[in-house]
């Protein structure tokens, strides 16, 4: 069984961290890692906490709603409580407003599956998404995230974060989704001056086999990254040349309608 990285024990030396606090989000995210409802040992398994720790977290979280205990398996789950949180986060959400309509018509013109991603710490999080009319070979959904350093939407914001950023982010552990995943740092730094020349990255195959992503850029009102948005199409309809030439154009237009929507939003 997977065990979820134990994050909290990276700030075990800052004395504003709240360790109890740090536990209690991170057995939370091991019902990510895990996908399905989890007995009290494989918490303690997974999260790496005594069983004695998991007790206590897992009485708190159910008092406060945000876990259900199974009366007969006594398994956990996550509650629908923690949707409130998810709602409120894309409620509040400036640039996913803003680029929706936006999204949609990219959607329809295309008949393809058209993403609204942002970075959030070395990963690219799905904030928006619209379905192709067509079967897709990855369904992904709004919360999944990718590595940002092999994604195509990721590699369209690394492009152009301040240089050190963007390094700071690629030196980190770079590991392979599929056998077309590049890895290697100086060709990763050439992806990147390419994507800084075209305005957009493509991506063949190397978040999800069968996968094609071609990305481009938003900036705000300052000229900044904050997101990306990515047209994804199945190998088996698509080829990189095809979407060059069709898909690329019209995710550049779009994604300039929402920088320029962005900037002009008082």
């Amino acid at each position: 069984m997977a065990t979820a990285p134990n994050k909290h024990g990276e700030h075990a030396d800052d004395r504003l961290f709240i360790m109890s606090i740090g536990k209690c989000f991170h057995l939370l995210e091991c019902f990510n890692t895990a996908q399905r409802a989890l007995t009290l040992s494989e918490l303690a398994q997974i999260a790496n906490f005594t069983t004695s720790t998991v007790q206590r977290l897992t009485h708190t979280l159910c008092l406060l709603g945000y876990l259900r205990q199974h009366p007969r398996t006594r398994a956990y789950v996550l509650s629908s409580k923690l949707l409130e949180f998810g709602h409120s986060v894309l409620a509040a959400n400036e640039v996913r407003e803003i680029a929706e309509p936006h999204l949609r018509r990219l959607n329809q013109e295309s008949k393809e599956t058209v993403n609204l991603m942002e970075l959030e710490g070395e990963e690219i999080v799905y904030v928006s998404r619209f379905a192709s009319v067509h079967p897709v070979s990855v369904n992904l959904h709004v919360g999944s995230r990718l590595p940002a350093f092999c994604s195509a939407a990721g590699r369209a914001i690394l492009a152009y974060l301040a240089p050190e950023q963007a390094q700071a982010i690629l030196a980190r552990r770079r590991v392979a989704m599929t056998k077309y995943t590049v890895t290697d740092l100086k060709a990763l730094n050439a992806i990147l001056d390419r994507a800084r020349r075209d305005m957009f990255v493509i991506n063949d195959q190397e978040a999800y086999l069968g996968d094609i992503s071609v990305a481009a850029p938003i900036f705000d009102r300052d000229g900044d990254v904050r997101s990306a948005i990515n047209i994804a199409v199945p190998s088996s309809r698509w080829t990189v040349a095809g979407v060059k030439k069709e898909l690329a154009p019209m995710l550049l237009e779009c994604a300039r309608r929402i920088s320029r929507d962005i900037d002009g939003r008082s």
